[in-house]
């Protein structure tokens, strides 16, 4: 196995190693171009550099410790404070943005759902976690469902409204700095849309360098894969993400060492390389005082949760 992984690794072809370099590459500053949009639909104004790095720094921290991107955020919302944005500002900010990212996410589930289905149909064995992904995905796409549904009906009866009343005309100032503008919601939307094909892309292309028969559907299941592991309270996603790129082209038809190899070159551009930049940036940032700034911020956080 580790011979056959060493030869597929060695046989890879470098020039689709570099285009999914370049199609990472692409992203960075289109994620903080989407970041920079929030911000001004917040009426807040930074430089695309700024938000560059402070990504970057955030990737960092998200790859060092077990907090499932919990401190990667903090280390965003504490680099816009420390710019002398509020902290409601910095913190809603943050959170549009993740939220523009839930369309895409859930067209990536319902891809997901017929990827899964078509392999079994074709008779391929589904490993254990495949088979736990495609009922995971049902299960969440018919929640997101039946929450919105009832949503709708409790807006539509005035329910919500009277619930949120007291506190809308208490809380009008902390509304006011986090309402957001639609065109900026839009445009945020749109441009997570563009990363989350952009991360299918690459997915595809670190295939196509090792020769493993993955099309665009595939692509974006591994990668709905991804972003499930990458939720896994390990450092960086550790072990969990790496596992389940293995067991989904597997799951897919790829040989055990090919998709080692696929995932190796895949979690070297999205772990390792980024890492190093991540590093680089928060260095930039302020380093140490920036670090102890979003332990402290994560900290509260899960004090909070609990």
């Amino acid at each position: 196995m580790i011979a056959a992984f060493e030869t597929a690794l060695a046989h890879a072809r470098l020039q689709y190693v570099g285009l999914a370099l370049l199609v990472y590459a692409t992203s960075v500053p289109l994620a903080a171009l989407r970041w920079r949009q929030v911000l001004r639909g917040l009426n807040q104004r930074l430089p695309l550099g700024r938000l560059i790095l402070a990504n970057l720094a955030a990737s960092f921290v998200n790859n060092v410790t077990p907090a499932a991107r919990v401190s990667g955020e903090a280390c965003r919302v504490v680099a816009l404070v420390r710019t002398g944005l509020s902290t409601v500002a910095s913190t809603a900010s943050v959170a549009y943005e993740r939220l523009s990212e839930a369309p895409a996410i859930g067209v990536l589930a319902i891809v997901t759902v017929l990827a899964l289905g078509h392999a079994g149909a074709q008779g391929q064995v589904l490993s254990t976690r495949l088979s736990m992904a495609l009922n995971s995905s049902r299960l969440l796409i018919a929640t997101v469902v039946a929450i919105a549904l009832g949503a709708a009906a409790l807006w539509r009866s005035g329910v919500i409204g009277r619930w949120t009343r007291a506190i809308r005309v208490g809380r009008a100032s902390l509304f006011e700095a986090a309402r957001i503008t639609p065109s900026a919601l839009v445009a945020s939307v749109t441009l997570s849309s563009v990363l989350w094909a952009l991360d299918v892309i690459r997915l595809r292309i670190a295939a196509a360098a090792i020769r493993a028969p993955i099309g665009l559907r595939e692509a974006a299941a591994l990668s709905a894969i991804t972003i499930a592991a990458g939720w896994v309270p390990t450092i960086g996603g550790l072990g969990a993400v790496e596992g389940g790129l293995v067991a989904g082209l597997i799951g897919f038809g790829v040989a055990p060492a090919d998709a080692a190899a696929v995932t190796a070159i895949e979690r070297g551009i999205s772990y390792g390389l980024v890492t190093i930049a991540g590093a680089a940036a928060l260095s930039v940032l302020g380093g140490r005082t920036l670090w102890k700034a979003a332990r402290k911020r994560t900290e509260a956080n899960e004090d909070v949760a609990r």
